[in-house]
């Protein structure tokens, strides 16, 4: 059941939404590989000569898509009157054992308030942690509570007590998310991650109360990074959130992560990016995008986050801050996510602020058009002018910028090398550009 599949066999996939999926996407493939040229010439600038051919290999899926586009058995371990209720769902085969389980918290507005009647075309979100996390009984209840089915699954092939399932699949380690690449892929965590989250989606899209064209996605971190793949293979998601995790491990300036790929052998690591960088699949995705971060993130640097948001820009809208903290309840709160989720998947008219038709003069002076539904109470550029400290080091400064009637105008400061303009509305919420680099 789990043969490999190519990723142009991913038309063998019988739905009509996988049918128009890949209509839409002809054109879009076609652009793709009419760029490859540029796309290889930047990687041969930017990388080092291991990582030079990377964008020329073939690039080809893993996954059995049509066996993960299927509900899998599952059963519930907890109380059905539980408000959250513990799942177990069967995973995909690992070493000896010819499957796995994995275990997930799944949440609706009727278990919470224990009112069944509630549950009617309910949209949904696969909620995905990040290195260390596990299945959140926590973030289950808040996407619950705001009106969502919810199902939040654990990575790292343990229970709700942390404890190894007797069925369990591959540990988090994070070494060992690169250096299995050479064992049998089965034993390998990003297939196994991947696989679960498709298979999660299926899962809850196949409970009545869900309705299966309002689904979401959104991850922490390695969560981010799973989101990313997971939205560009699976064409059923309507919206993505990725929150600090993304592709490009590849670039230069990708000093965390990066350093576990030095470890490889170049052959290893150039197994390890095309199979597993989201880079290879994000582009394939017609979800709607918000991309949220901070810009002195440890582990996802500006260069990395902006290489794959660059892949589906037209889809994105952006909330990027400078000191924003790595970490489970940092990524998973913000309300920039919740109000994005209402939007495009509960028809609410309520959106964060954006920022539209951004130009920059080679004086400095640059001006952008914004809009919001609730009233804009400032605008500002944050920035840094360091340019050789490693991105987590960098020094940001805010500038206050004019905003009058939905246009924004305004003067960089001198010597200026990242910089995003933002705008915050009455409500708290903060919209802003991309990350603009000086060259």
């Amino acid at each position: 059941m789990e043969k490999s599949m190519t990723m142009y066999n991913i038309k063998n996939l019988n739905s009509n939404t996988t049918k128009s999926y890949l209509i839409n996407n002809t054109l879009l493939y076609i652009m793709k590989k009419i760029s490859i040229a540029f796309i290889s010439l930047l990687v041969a600038c930017t990388s080092t000569k291991q990582f030079k051919e990377v964008a020329q290999t073939q690039l080809t899926t893993v996954w059995n898509l049509p066996y993960l586009m299927k509900a899998p058995a599952y059963k519930v371990v907890s109380n059905d009157t539980a408000s959250i209720k513990e799942i177990l769902y069967d995973g995909l085969a690992y070493g000896s054992l010819p499957k796995t389980q994995v275990f997930a918290y799944y949440a609706t507005p009727g278990s919470i308030h224990h009112n069944p009647s509630l549950d009617k075309q309910l949209p949904a979100i696969v909620f995905v942690h990040g290195g260390g996390g596990r299945a959140f009984r926590e973030f289950a209840q808040l996407w619950a509570s705001r009106g969502y089915a919810v199902i939040a699954m654990d990575l790292a092939g343990r229970g709700n007590d942390g404890q190894r399932l007797p069925l369990g699949g591959p540990d988090q380690d994070p070494a060992k998310k690169f250096t299995n690449i050479d064992s049998a892929l089965n034993q390998q965590w990003a297939y196994h991650a991947v696989a679960n989250v498709a298979l999660a989606h299926s899962l809850i899209r196949s409970f009545p109360e869900v309705d299966t064209n309002r689904t979401g996605i959104t991850g922490i971190s390695w969560g981010g990074f799973l989101t990313c793949i997971s939205s560009g293979i699976d064409p059923r998601y309507k919206v993505a959130a990725p929150v600090y995790g993304c592709g490009f491990y590849f670039d230069t300036v990708g000093l965390n992560y990066r350093a576990n790929l030095n470890k490889l052998s170049p052959t290893s690591a150039k197994r390890w990016v095309g199979q597993y960088d989201p880079s290879n699949f994000i582009h394939y995705s017609r979800a709607h995008f918000l991309w949220i971060t901070g810009a002195k993130d440890h582990h996802f640097n500006p260069s990395m986050f902006a290489r794959t948001y660059n892949e589906v820009f037209s889809q994105s809208q952006f909330s990027l801050r400078p000191d924003m903290p790595h970490g489970h309840k940092e990524g998973a709160t913000p309300p920039e996510i919740a109000t994005f989720m209402n939007h495009w998947l509960q028809n609410k008219s309520a959106e964060f602020p954006q920022i539209h038709h951004l130009k920059t003069a080679q004086s400095g002076t640059f001006e952008a058009q914004t809009t919001a539904t609730s009233p804009i109470v400032s605008a500002f550029i944050s920035y840094t002018q360091d340019n050789f400290q490693p991105f987590e080091k960098r020094t940001w400064k805010t500038l206050t910028v004019a905003y009058e009637n939905g246009k924004i105008i305004g003067q960089l400061p001198q010597s200026v090398t990242i910089w995003m303009l933002q705008v915050k509305d009455s409500s708290g919420l903060l919209g802003s550009s991309a990350y603009q680099f000086v060259r």
